[in-house]
C-alpha cells in the first residue's frame, strides 16, 4: 500500500525575525514529519535570520511584500500566490495574517486554513474586533497558546468551543542537560556564593526592564552582592545602560547582549526574572522551566500557565517594582525553596510544555483539517 502524498502547509507571518512567535514557528516546521507535512513559509514585511536557518532545513522561505498601511491590492495578490502553491493548509500566525490570509485564502480556495493568535501586546478597536469576528467565521481552526489568548477572542465574539488551546513547546534537552553552574560563573568572574539574576530578554519596551532596574536598589540592600545579568540586545540598551548609571547599580548590573550560550548561562542563575507587560506564552520561561530554575515574573499573559504561584515559581503585579524586589529577595533569602521551586518548575515542563507534545497536537489538527475536505 503506498503512502498518501505529503500535506502542502503553508505559514503566513511577518517574517522570519528573532522573536517567540518566529522561534516556535521555526521548531513546529523543522519538527514536523516531512512524509507528512511539506512545509513553507511566506512572510509579507520581511524575512531575517530565521529564514536561513530554515532553508538549511529543507524548508523553503518567500518573501512577498506588502505596502506599508493597510493594503487591499494585497489579498488578490496573495491568493494569486496561493493559487500557484496550491496548499492543503493555510496557517495564519496573528492578527495581519488573519485578514490578509483569510481573505486570499478563500479567494485561492484554500481547503483549509488554521489561525493562531500568539499574543497581543495592544486592544483592539470596535472595527477590529467586528473584523475579527467576522473572520473567524471563515477559517476552519483556531487556535491560541494560553488561555489569556481564548479570553481575548471570546471577548470578540468568537465562540468559546471554536478555540483549541496549543501550548507551545520547546526542546528541552540542550536545558536538561547545561553545563555545570561553576564553570561558567568561574568564565564570568563571579564566585559560588555571589547572587546571581538573570533576565533573558530582547531590549524592548514591552519586556519593561526598566522596571527590573528600579527594584534593583532594593534586591541590593538586602543582598550587596547580588549582580543581574541581562542577556539580549535591543533598541532601548543605550537607554537602559544610561538607567543603570542613574541608579548606581554599576557593579550590580551587566549587559551581555546576545548569546548563543543560553542554557550556560541558565545554569549558573540563582533566580531568573521576566517582568514583561504582555505576553502570549513566553518561550523564555519555558527555557528556564526546562532549565529547573526558579523564576519570577509577572502575572500577566500566558505566564500563570507556566509559574503556577508559589507552587513552581513567584508571580508579581505588572509594574510593583516593591512586589518585584520582594519576590526576588524572598528566593535570594531561601535558596533551598527556590531550588524546590525550580524543580517542580521542570517536572511541569515536561508534562505540559515539550516540543514533542506540540508537534503531536498540530499534526493531529491539521490532518484532521484536510480529512474533512
Amino acid at each position: 500500500m503506498t503512502e498518501a502524498p505529503p500535506l502542502r502547509v503553508v505559514h503566513l507571518l511577518q517574517g522570519l525575525e528573532i522573536g517567540g512567535l518566529e522561534i516556535m514557528v521555526a521548531h513546529l516546521l523543522e519538527g514536523l514529519d516531512p512524509r507528512r507535512f511539506q512545509s513553507q513559509v511566506i512572510g509579507y514585511d520581511s524575512l531575517g535570520p530565521l529564514a536561513y536557518r530554515l532553508g538549511m532545513s529543507g524548508i523553503p522561505t518567500s518573501l512577498l511584500q506588502r505596502r506599508p498601511g493597510v493594503d487591499l491590492r494585497y489579498i488578490p495578490r496573495l491568493a494569486r500566490h496561493l493559487a500557484t502553491i496550491r496548499p492543503h493548509i493555510l496557517h495564519l500566525h496573528n492578527p495581519t495574517a488573519f485578514f490578509y490570509g483569510t481573505l486570499a485564502g478563500r479567494l485561492a480556495r484554500v481547503p483549509c486554513i488554521v489561525y493562531t493568535e500568539h499574543g497581543r501586546d495592544f486592544a483592539s478597536s470596535k472595527r477590529n474586533k467586528f473584523l475579527h469576528r467576522l473572520l473567524a467565521r471563515w477559517v476552519n481552526r483556531i487556535v491560541v497558546v494560553s488561555e489569556s489568548g481564548r479570553a481575548v477572542l471570546q471577548a470578540e465574539g468568537v465562540p468559546r468551543e471554536r478555540i483549541k488551546i496549543i501550548h507551545n513547546g520547546i526542546d528541552a534537552a540542550q536545558f536538561l542537560i547545561g553545563e555545570d553552574r561553576w564553570g561558567m560563573r568561574t568564565r564570568l568572574g563571579f564566585d559560588r556564593e555571589q547572587p546571581l539574576l538573570g533576565i533573558v530578554a530582547r531590549l524592548d519596551s514591552i519586556k519593561n526592564h526598566a522596571s527590573l532596574l528600579r527594584a534593583m536598589p532594593r534586591v541590593i540592600r538586602a543582598h550587596p552582592d547580588a549582580t543581574l545579568l541581562i542577556i539580549g540586545d535591543g533598541s532601548l540598551r543605550a537607554e537602559l545602560e544610561k538607567q543603570a548609571g542613574e541608579l548606581g547599580l554599576g557593579r550590580n548590573l551587566r549587559f551581555l547582549g546576545t548569546r548563543n550560550d543560553v542554557p550556560e548561562l541558565l545554569a549558573a542563575l540563582d533566580v531568573a526574572v521576566l517582568c514583561s507587560l504582555s505576553e502570549g506564552l513566553s518561550l523564555t520561561l519555558l527555557e528556564e522551566s526546562a532549565a529547573g530554575k526558579p523564576m519570577v515574573a509577572t502575572a500577566i499573559g500566558g505566564n500563570p500557565e507556566i509559574i503556577e504561584d508559589g507552587q513552581t515559581g513567584l508571580l508579581v503585579p505588572v509594574g510593583d517594582e516593591a512586589a518585584l524586589a520582594s519576590a526576588i529577595n524572598s528566593l535570594l533569602d531561601d535558596l533551598e525553596r527556590a531550588r524546590t521551586l525550580g524543580g517542580a518548575a521542570r517536572l511541569r515542563f515536561m508534562r505540559e510544555f515539550t516540543l514533542a507534545r506540540m508537534l503531536s497536537r498540530y499534526a493531529e489538527l491539521y490532518e484532521g483539517c484536510a480529512r474533512e475536505y
